[in-house]
């Protein structure tokens, strides 16, 4: 009696617990849809950050362009300040270098849930944003977030000007932050167009470098997170 007793007991008890894992699990995994709570989780994150200084790799494939490999200090400090220092860095598209989650946030929009994506292996929630000012100069701008890391892995913005860019992050897994150790920034460069220095007043020229697409790569290492940058390092220069 006392063999069946017992055997009824650890048959109760593991089910008890398988039945209490399945829930946690399902509790662990169970993505949100609402997309405002989603983009909270994400300033949350990130406010995490309050300042940084990280030195960027910076590398430009495209077709009929020549740029020779660059190297920079990046610095940023919250809400939204930044800083570069490299004599060649005016070359970057200012859209693909500032991953703030909120630097595309700004003024009156509506979020909109899209649908659930698995790219690489990862369930990734797509949402779209919808700037209500219209002085924005965004149009649409969508983003893949990966709400267990808490980052955007993928996003695509549609500019007034610009056209539409893409720009994808990889993250170092071991990284405390929500910093991307790498940027890949997809651009063509008729619609982004040139620094002011760097355009040839050709007509002849500027049609031949038209509809050229390429890809600006930036590797980002030796991260310095919340050293308490100065106010006067971003009031010398700042990216305009």
């Amino acid at each position: 009696m006392n063999k069946i007793y017992n055997r009824f007991s650890s048959n109760k008890i593991f089910s008890a617990t398988l039945f209490l894992l399945i829930i946690s699990c399902s509790v662990v995994t169970a993505q949100s849809n609402n997309p405002n709570e989603i983009i909270e989780n994400l300033k949350s994150e990130f406010e995490r950050v309050k300042d940084y200084k990280a030195d960027v790799s910076i590398k430009i494939n495209a077709s009929m362009l020549k740029v020779p490999k660059m190297n920079a200090v990046f610095y940023f400090k919250q809400p939204d300040k930044t800083h570069i220092e490299s004599t060649s860095f005016a070359m970057i598209p200012k859209q693909g270098v500032n991953f703030s989650p909120v630097s595309f946030l700004s003024g009156k929009y509506n979020l909109i849930f899209a649908r659930k994506e698995n790219i690489d292996g990862r369930e990734l929630t797509v949402i779209k944003i919808i700037p209500l000012n219209e002085d924005s100069g965004v149009l649409l701008t969508t983003i893949w977030v990966d709400q267990v890391k808490k980052v955007i892995r993928k996003l695509e913005s549609t500019t007034k000007t610009s056209g539409t860019f893409n720009v994808d992050f990889s993250y170092d897994e071991k990284m405390e932050y929500p910093l991307p150790s790498k940027i890949i920034f997809s651009f063509n460069l008729d619609k982004m167009g040139l620094p002011q220095n760097q355009k040839d007043k050709s007509k002849r020229r500027r049609r031949r470098i038209s509809g050229i697409k390429g890809k600006v790569i930036l590797t980002y290492s030796n991260y310095k997170v919340n050293t308490d940058l100065p106010d006067t390092l971003f009031e010398k220069k700042k990216i305009e």
